[in-house]
């Protein structure tokens, strides 16, 4: 089989970046949608002038 499986050590420097970046991009991609509707709401209802 040519599938193999990719470990790392738990330790090691690549698991923390790894988790902190997917942790990262799974906030903006929550964030984000969040952001744009607060801010769609905040203009609509007047909140900027």
């Amino acid at each position: 089989m040519a599938h193999r499986t990719h470990r790392h050590r738990p330790e090691g420097p690549c698991h923390f970046s790894l988790m902190s970046l997917a942790a990262t991009r799974r906030l903006l991609l929550v964030a984000a949608p969040l952001a744009g509707l607060w801010l769609a709401v905040s203009w609509a209802a007047g909140w900027w002038s």
